[in-house]
């Protein structure tokens, strides 16, 4: 299935679900989704490494941004092409270290080589061109710099949770949000996206290297680290 990924699309439906998004996200994880970020940081402390500017692609509502600020950072620039996801994120954290832009991945601000760490929170199946957005990202990184992805990645098993995540999901999802079809545009995205080896093949030939990857969920969720080469 070939899914629209176009910003304008992405964009608007983002926007429509952002009220009820944190919300949704907690209920079909049972929370579980707060311990995976928080177990991002805590990775990266095992690293003893500084990491002083960091950026959070497609940071959404601000769920992992927020977590971020736990490494000390000196700045934490965050991005989304859904301004009211947005518009939740700037009530979450307030500090003068964030500096919060509606802008593509595609075309990042940032100066060559000026990151330490970027991190994509459930956002990199949505790039509607993951290699530029990719070539982008190590772009801004410095020499060592490193890329988390936390995502879901496909799993073709079809037993009960496939049933819970193809069927029962969506609805709930749709019903609750009050949108038409983001709950089906999730499962779809997710269904047709890579596997999780697959995936860090694709991301190392754009110039990282893979240095640990993390099974939070079934074999769905996983925490990828990418340093840059």
């Amino acid at each position: 299935m070939k899914l629209d990924k176009s910003r304008q699309q992405i964009s608007r439906m983002f926007d429509d679900i952002a009220p009820k998004y944190d919300f949704l996200n907690h209920l079909f994880t049972l929370n579980r989704d707060k311990k995976w970020r928080r177990e991002i940081i805590k990775y990266l402390k095992k690293l003893n490494r500084d990491f002083k500017y960091v950026l959070d692609i497609a940071s959404g509502t601000g769920d992992l941004t927020l977590e971020l600020f736990n490494l000390n950072p000196f700045k934490v620039f965050s991005i989304d092409i859904s301004e009211k996801m947005l518009d939740v994120q700037k009530k979450k954290i307030k500090s003068e270290k964030l500096f919060i832009e509606l802008a593509d991945v595609h075309s990042l601000s940032n100066e060559t080589g000026s990151l330490d760490l970027a991190t994509i929170g459930f956002g990199i199946r949505n790039f509607d061109d993951m290699e530029k957005s990719l070539k982008e990202i190590h772009r801004v990184l410095n020499k060592d710099g490193l890329l988390v992805v936390l995502e879901m990645f496909s799993r073709k098993k079809k037993d009960a949770f496939y049933i819970y995540f193809s069927r029962l999901m969506p609805k709930l999802g749709n019903r609750i949000s009050k949108s038409s079809h983001a709950y089906n545009y999730l499962f779809n995205s997710v269904n047709s996206f890579y596997n999780v080896n697959d995936f860090s093949e694709i991301v190392e030939k754009t110039g990282f290297k893979c240095i640990h990857i993390k099974n939070n969920f079934l074999g769905i969720v996983h925490t990828v680290y990418f340093q840059k080469c």
